[in-house]
């Protein structure tokens, strides 16, 4: 295994060979028509069905170890370069040699993995399209009724005589892991592309440090794990968890992952879930709402909401701007680098998000006068 990058010729070679299959590979996911799609359909699940089972051998985080195995490589590697740079200049040559030609392979063997189990599915058809959704362009109308009957589907839900609002309360993980893939396999039973293997959603030990810098879910691609931040609002769990299993099976647009979240939460049959995924829903309904219509017309749909609905989006609210600290203004500039350098629009990518859920709604929405 280390034969690699045993001499510089070697290295030159492996480095050579993960950089032009990865080049050649995100050249056709973006200018060969219908060929991203047909990698996401025909070789893509292999990913999933193999990695996705290995890594759940383990309940623990294996992207958060390797996390940690780095950073300590890093610091034994440095506090080593200290030590060789007063041996013989010989020995100092020949460990700084070998230790820039494994960083070289390992950086360009981790970039053809990247390109393997991601960066290819950026460039997959969208779920919209994959669902025939209908493709007209929204509009501020089609927004506030969409946002109206947000709140309807939220009212019927909790007006129900078996809602009981201490459910959302229940930070029973298992539970919410086992109805997350539950979810995901049922609606995967009316879309191909979402049916088979999911792994065990796995929590972050360092949430807290994940809330600290916004993060609410992290898909990595070379484990195929779903890793989700366990200190979060309990009944955000579900939208969340199920967005990063979406990911898994190769959605890696936000506004795709978002959307197939919000589906498997509706369609569960756990109240909490069809909960997580309106309020969700409607966050992203009202952030838009706010930018296209007056605060009066903002506010009286707003009011509609039951109380306690209205106060967890006030929580919700307040909870993140507490948590937010000096580095998420730093994780938001590298995410929207991430996805400019997938060929998607930044941090706008995740308000698409709004349109598909217009599009879901296209029936209901042509049904309703507004006067």
């Amino acid at each position: 295994m280390f034969s690699v990058f045993s001499t510089y010729k070697k290295t030159a070679y492996f480095t050579a060979a993960c950089l032009l299959a990865s080049l050649v590979l995100n050249l056709l996911s973006r200018y060969a028509e219908g060929f991203a799609q047909w990698y996401a359909v025909h070789l893509y699940p292999v990913f999933p069905n193999v990695l996705g089972r290995i890594s759940s051998v383990w309940s623990r985080s294996i992207f958060e170890a390797a996390v940690l195995l780095i950073l300590l490589t890093v610091l034994i590697s440095l506090l080593a370069g200290f030590f060789f740079l007063f041996r013989k200049k010989p020995v100092r040559i020949r460990f700084f040699s070998a230790g820039l030609r494994f960083v070289i392979c390992a950086s360009a063997g981790l970039v053809l993995v990247f390109t393997l189990t991601c960066a290819v599915n950026y460039q997959r058809d969208s779920i919209g399209d994959v669902l025939k959704l209908p493709t007209e362009a929204p509009t501020a109308e089609n927004l506030k009724k969409l946002t109206i009957l947000l709140v309807e589907d939220l009212n019927d839900l909790t007006s129900s005589p078996e809602w009981d609002y201490g459910m959302l309360a229940a930070a029973d993980v298992d539970y919410i892991e086992y109805q997350a893939i539950s979810a995901m396999k049922l609606l995967g039973e009316k879309e191909p592309s979402l049916a088979g293997y999911y792994p065990k959603p796995k929590p972050v030990y360092f949430s807290k440090e994940l809330s600290g810098v916004g993060i609410e879910g992290i898909f990595f691609p070379v484990t195929m794990e779903a890793n989700y931040n366990n200190d979060i609002t309990p009944f955000l769990l579900p939208y969340v968890i199920c967005h990063e299993m979406a990911h898994v099976k190769g959605y890696m647009k936000e506004d795709d992952a978002g959307f197939i979240a919000f589906l498997a939460s509706r369609n569960s049959p756990s109240p909490v879930f069809q909960y997580s995924g309106l309020f969700r829903a409607l966050i992203f309904s009202l952030n838009a709402l706010k930018t296209e219509t007056s605060s009066e017309e903002y506010n009286e749909i707003f009011q509609r909401l039951p109380e306690p609905v209205k106060s967890q989006l006030r929580y919700v609210a307040q909870h993140y701007q507490v948590r937010e600290s000096v580095f998420e203004p730093v994780a938001e500039k590298i995410n929207n680098l991430y996805l400019k350098v997938n060929a998607q629009s930044g941090i706008k990518s995740y308000g698409r998000i709004v349109d598909l859920l217009i599009a879901d709604y296209a029936d209901r929405i042509n049904g309703i006068n507004l006067l």
